[in-house]
């Protein structure tokens, strides 16, 4: 669960930066490695693109008689969910841009 462990990481790192007010350029700290949404975003397309990798592979050792099928189902079942949650990801960000829209300027 890195994605998860970068996120929360993400949030604690911002929580702890000073506040907005009187804050001069000089002042910015420099990002953490990782710490950043794009960063974190960038992990998280990873993994995903891994977990449905592996899902493949699985299936295709399946085909070719050299997996168990428990192994095989873990991981068609782990890439299943990966896609479902980068679907339902991807229908937030589309939703958030919506509403951004809809704002009066």
């Amino acid at each position: 669960m890195t994605n998860i462990a970068n996120a929360v990481n993400a949030y604690a790192a911002f929580a702890k930066l000073p506040s907005a007010e009187g804050m001069e350029a000089r002042d910015t700290p420099t990002p953490v490695p990782g710490s950043d949404f794009a960063s974190v975003l960038k992990d998280a397309a990873k993994m995903s693109l891994n977990a449905v990798k592996q899902g493949e592979q699985a299936s295709a050792a399946a085909i070719a008689g050299k997996a168990d099928i428990r192994e095989v189902v873990a991981a068609v079942n782990n890439a299943e969910m990966t896609l479902e949650t980068v679907v339902t990801v991807r229908d937030k960000v589309i939703n958030a841009y919506n509403e951004i829209l809809r704002m009066p300027i």
